[in-house]
């Protein structure tokens, strides 16, 4: 008997190890979570099943503050966990179960993947990467470029990249590294490329007033410029702003200060075509003068 109590706990102990009331404690017994035996007339749980369940769950900690789930950590991920392995948000982590059947199981309600699966899964693809992967890839990234990267260094089109990189004359000359399966550009070998060609020029190598136009013509793309019929008679500050080369609240301001004359309805203004043609001028003959 002293062997088995020596290796047996009553439930009552059980329960004051957990923090539990006595209904609680013996809800678990009647769950089926440990082994029990029974010694002098009396259940008791075996204390190496207890100790294996407590590794194996998260739901329930010991008051002396040893954590909970230690052996189900070691093998398996929850969610979350996955999902900062991988560095995504935990409803992307969700997402890719679902899209790549992962299997999973469940512990207290909530859903884990085995680690030996997650492994396999992550070796039939390269989109996702590790932290250990991330870590590496860290050195890698710094001395390279993507090819939306060097489109935007020469501020020139994607497909134009693409061409130099891939059939270009100089092809041969640059070299490259993969992370995640996609393609990147070494920066050593694009300066190389750089150096020995006059066509492209980077932005650091243009003069200000190149980069302020290239701005322009970019914002332009993104927010095309009001096609302004030039033979109405009146125009409204919006049309009058695209012929004067401004912003909308300058030509309010031209309004309110009296600079640029403008017939009031209502709360809408109109600017005579005659008013944009004087004002025009103006600015014309003081940059002339």
């Amino acid at each position: 008997m002293d062997e088995k109590q020596g290796t047996t706990i009553s439930v009552m102990e059980m329960g004051t190890m957990l923090g539990l009331k006595k209904t609680d404690a013996y809800w678990l017994v009647h769950k089926q979570c440990f082994e029990t035996v029974t010694v002098g007339g009396k259940m008791r749980i075996v204390l190496k099943s207890f100790e294996h369940w407590y590794a194996n769950q998260v739901k329930h900690r010991k008051i002396d503050g040893t954590p909970p789930g230690q052996e189900l950590r070691a093998n398996s991920y929850s969610m979350k966990e996955m999902a900062e392995e991988l560095g995504v948000a935990e409803g992307v982590a969700y997402d890719i179960i679902k899209r790549y059947a992962i299997e999973t199981f469940e512990v207290d309600t909530w859903k884990r993947v085995r680690k030996d699966v997650f492994d396999a899964w992550y070796r039939t693809q390269s989109r996702y990467r590790t932290r250990e992967d991330r870590e590496k890839d860290a050195e890698l990234e710094a001395s390279s470029m993507s090819m939306p990267e060097m489109a935007g260094l020469l501020l020139i089109p994607r497909a134009e990249v693409y061409h130099i990189l891939l059939t270009g004359r100089d092809r041969e000359k640059f070299d490259f590294v993969y992370i995640g399966g996609r393609r990147r550009v070494t920066k050593s070998s694009f300066e190389n490329w750089y150096a020995g060609q006059t066509k492209y020029r980077k932005l650091c190598d243009r003069p200000p007033e190149e980069i302020a136009g290239i701005e322009k013509q970019k914002k332009e793309a993104e927010h095309p410029r009001l096609k302004v019929d030039e033979s109405k008679a009146a125009f409204t500050l919006q049309e009058a702003s695209v012929l004067l080369d401004l912003t909308y609240n300058e030509v309010r301001s031209l309004i309110r200060s009296g600079d640029l004359d403008a017939n009031k309805y209502g709360t809408r203004y109109l600017i005579p075509r005659d008013e944009i043609q004087w004002f025009l001028l103006q600015q014309r003959l003081e940059r002339e003068t």
